[in-house]
């Protein structure tokens, strides 16, 4: 891991960053309705589900695999958006079925 993730500016950034990204998706959405919000939605119905899958099968192919060159990032990211993809259709073909998972 770089050292510089652990500093605390960097945490103070990203922190900031997510808020006024929260925020400014708080206003598209719920206060002006310019957008309904989709993807995050269907996972955000049956987020246990994909949670607790993605903590059992997370390691496992399809979702993930043996990267040949462990220091290219690009095959990082290509795997972290395969899986992330994959849990996003579960999750939508989940809420096409009206499958929805409660405690």
């Amino acid at each position: 891991m770089v050292c510089f993730f652990r500093s605390l500016s960097y945490i103070m950034c990203m922190g900031c960053l997510s808020f006024l990204l929260l925020g400014g998706m708080f206003f598209v959405v719920d206060i002006k309705g310019w957008w309904g919000g989709q993807p995050f939605i269907y996972p955000g119905m049956n987020s246990i589900f994909v949670y607790v899958g993605h903590s059992l099968l997370g390691f496992y192919f399809p979702f993930s695999w043996e990267m040949r060159f462990q220091q290219s990032h690009w095959e990082w990211l290509f795997q972290s958006l395969w899986g992330t993809a994959l849990w996003l259709l579960i999750a939508y073909l989940l809420y096409r079925k009206k499958f929805f998972l409660k405690i």
